[in-house]
């Protein structure tokens, strides 16, 4: 059994080797104070001691604003920024966190945004973020004096703090760009020229995430309230790297007693009245705050004279503990606000609202999952392991990143053409949505005009945090202007807290359903001998999935059963989600009735090949088919996207379908449903492992028209470990967050040259 001290052990190589940065002692942090801030309504277990209550619950003031509140106008805004400290090489991290704050906040408010660097910000970078947002953005250097170690720090006392701290193993210990961006934080970022002229900020960084939409200001909220600093998350700070931070302060309180508030958050910070510190604070990465606090004199005077003692170098003082000590004692306590309501997550540690917080705001985190009481020593224990397999995964995806972007567009051999005969060559997707199907950017009220059309998501309970990381990036880049309804479909039921969490997410209608056994499971007539023999060669030969029976059984459900769920029969046109993807891009038309009004049976995003292992015999069952049913095949098919010889063997380019709108008319249809039974009874799902991605495609390439077949170009997404990113002013029009540059396009291994060379 993996003992708590060989886990830890473990955990460290691990970390160590992947370069992947935990930022905390996590048993030192087990005790959360978030349970100090609920209102005395929570009840308070008794048997938790003075350490765990280091301040009275009443102290910190919760109510935020009420969110039918009328008088948290959009129109009447505060004088306030964003404010996001970054290197060129957090753009990624830079891009996720702020395209998430615009999604839950700005893009109903425009606040500015500036960012600050200790170097020039690229050109590539500005252009990367401005495209998020309509707000204005300003790029800042940080004045070097603002940011290197002074020349007065003694730099053989300092080098023998951070050897002393790595033999204790304090994270960051040897880092001094680490305590340059501490003392930055603590004591100038607010007086940068980009700064000046506003009062409030609210603290982002790069790689955070906010899951709850906030539909008031919280920037008014202090501002009317009279508040001046706001946090999510509090805990205590590693004590080996203040060991002298708490005698500092007691002597600048002693020097300077006047500047201690008399109804102030000492007990916040102290169990014995200010002779010890408890090591809490807030955790500085979020918070929102008035920066006149900082600008004033006791807050000058203070960091000034922590200044003059070189803790930030000599030992490792952070900008979270002097933050909250200055704020708990220069400001009365019912200046510091929790926002309770704003979902929040700074690896490893999260905010997650409750109750109707948590309703209101379509939360998309666990609110059984968040970083308070008693829970949090068993969810340090889980959150260990998911951050192992964390760090793994990110290894794993850089290693499977692919390089040779521009691997050659099929595109000019077609220009040619078109001025040489006039003749249109080019695909469909390259001619732009008309203008008259976007929607305004003020709308308030779904489009009148809607097609019939369903999301579907193939689900089961244990994949809820993944269809809540999907779903609510579809409500964010697109359904919650349009409110198209959501049908999940599970081969068992879906339990309450699926339903409750999924539903808090949208305000359109959400249907949970059961698909039938029939539908699902292995039929009778499979030779289980057979089927078991090929699955062990599978496995043998390592090809994914090739030991699993549900996998067969969903890609033989999706192939031909999907559509006729009882659910589904009122829809004409479904759009297949699926858990843990990712939409990049802001979509302000409906693809619904773009494939209504120009008669499209199938959408896609990414097309690629088969794994030929999988399909031994597909190709040929199909050329059984079309011999015996010719009058099926449409006309001007897509046949030469599937075969390169007139239909004798197989490409086995496919389109992806984990990403598909398409016509459920299509499936449902004569043709379609002729092919799926022919194939069923080959037995290919269970003997072979057919997947319903072939199978799609060579559905719609044969039995419709190449020209019913779309490219969306223009939406954004991602499935592990391909992505289509949109391009020039696709990307810009849709906001997108990927980078340009990571594009599956027209890599080796894609198949959307050969979807464009149809139409040449």
């Amino acid at each position: 059994m993996l003992t708590p001290r060989r886990f830890i052990a473990l955990v460290l190589v691990v970390v160590l080797s992947l370069h992947f940065i935990l930022g905390f002692d996590y048993r030192r942090l087990s005790t959360s104070l978030s349970q100090k801030f609920w209102t005395p309504e929570t009840p308070l277990d008794p048997s938790l001691n003075a350490t765990e209550l280091a301040v009275d619950p009443t102290v910190i003031a919760l109510q935020g604003p009420r969110r039918n509140d009328t008088s948290f106008s959009y129109q009447r805004r505060a004088n306030a920024t964003f404010v996001l400290l970054c290197r060129n090489g957090d753009l990624s991290g830079v891009v996720s966190s702020i395209q998430q704050m615009e999604d839950r906040f700005n893009r109903r408010h425009n606040y500015p945004w500036v960012l600050l660097n200790e170097e020039p910000f690229t050109e590539d970078f500005k252009r990367r973020v401005s495209v998020l947002t309509d707000a204005p953005i300003s790029f800042g250097l940080i004045p070097r004096q603002h940011w290197f170690q002074p020349d007065w720090i003694d730099e053989n006392r300092a080098a023998e703090g951070r050897r002393r701290m790595m033999w204790q193993g304090i994270i960051y210990a040897e880092s001094v760009p680490y305590r340059n961006m501490c003392r930055f934080n603590s004591g100038f970022f607010f007086h940068h020229e980009l700064l000046k002229p506003y009062r409030y900020y609210w603290r982002v960084e790069p790689d955070v995430k906010f899951f709850c939409d906030v539909n008031y200001d919280p920037f008014l909220y202090m501002e009317d309230n009279d508040k001046i600093y706001g946090f999510t998350i509090s805990l205590v700070e590693w004590e080996a790297t203040i060991p002298t931070l708490w005698s500092t302060v007691k002597e600048f309180i002693a020097e300077y007693p006047q500047y201690v508030q008399p109804n102030n958050s000492m007990n916040f910070l102290s169990d014995t009245g200010g002779e010890t510190y408890n090591l809490c604070h807030y955790w500085s990465n979020f918070e929102i705050a008035d920066m006149d606090f900082w600008r004033g004199e006791a807050y000058q005077a203070f960091f000034n004279y922590l200044e003059s003692k070189g803790g930030f170098y000599y030992e490792r003082w952070g900008d979270a503990p002097v933050h909250s000590i200055a704020a708990s004692l220069f400001a009365r306590r019912d200046q510091v606000h929790f926002f309770r309501d704003i979902g929040y997550r700074h690896d490893p540690f999260q905010h997650c609202p409750q109750g109707d917080d948590w309703s209101q705001g379509r939360c998309s985190c666990d609110p059984n999952d968040s970083f308070g009481g008693k829970r949090c020593a068993k969810m340090m224990t889980q959150m260990r392991y998911a951050l192992l397999v964390l760090a793994v995964i990110i290894s794993l995806h850089y290693i499977l990143s692919f390089s040779n972007e521009n691997y050659g567009q099929a595109t000019s051999m077609s220009n040619i053409k078109e001025k040489i005969i006039g003749q249109k060559t080019q695909p469909p997707y390259k001619e732009p949505v008309p203008e008259s199907y976007y929607i305004k950017p003020d709308a308030t009220t779904p489009p009148a005009r809607k097609a019939n059309a369903v999301f579907v998501l193939l689900a089961r309970n244990s994949d809820l945090n993944g269809v809540v990381s999907s779903m609510k990036q579809m409500e964010d880049r697109f359904n919650k202007k349009f409110q198209y309804p959501y049908v999940f479909l599970n081969d068992d039921e879906f339990d309450e807290g699926f339903k409750k969490r999924v539903s808090k997410l949208t305000d359109a209608k959400v249907e949970f359903g059961r698909i039938p056994r029939e539908h699902w499971v292995q039929p009778d007539w499979i030779d289980e001998t057979k089927a078991t023999a090929a699955r062990e060669e599978m496995s043998k030969n390592g090809v994914i999935y090739g030991g699993s029976v549900p996998y067969r059984n969903m890609c033989r459900f999706n192939s031909g059963f999907f559509y006729k769920h009882e659910l589904l029969k009122p829809y004409k046109y479904y759009w297949r989600i699926e858990p843990d993807v990712k939409f990049f891009c802001d979509l302000d038309y409906d693809p619904f009735l773009i494939m209504q009004d120009q008669n499209k049976v199938y959408g896609f995003t990414v097309s690629l090949y088969e794994y030929e292992a999988t399909i031994p015999t597909l190709w040929e069952a199909v050329k059984n088919f079309t011999r015996e049913n010719p009058g099926l095949l449409s006309p001007d098919n897509a046949m030469s996207f599937l075969s390169d010889d007139g239909g004798e063997t197989y490409n086995r380019c496919h389109f992806w379908s984990n990403f598909e709108i398409g016509d459920l008319d299509l499936w449902r249809g004569e043709a379609y449903n002729k092919f799926f039974d022919f194939l069923d009874s080959k037995g290919g799902f269970y003997y072979e492992r057919w997947g319903d991605a072939p199978v799609h495609s060579i559905g719609a390439a044969l039995f419709a028209k190449k020209d019913q077949i779309h490219f969306f170009n223009d939406i954004g997404y991602r499935h592990e470990p391909f992505q289509h990113c949109p391009q020039g002013e696709s990307h810009t029009r849709g906001k997108c967050w990927c980078d340009e540059s990571q594009n599956f396009d027209y890599e080796w291994y894609s198949c959307l040259k050969r979807y464009d060379a149809l139409f040449s």
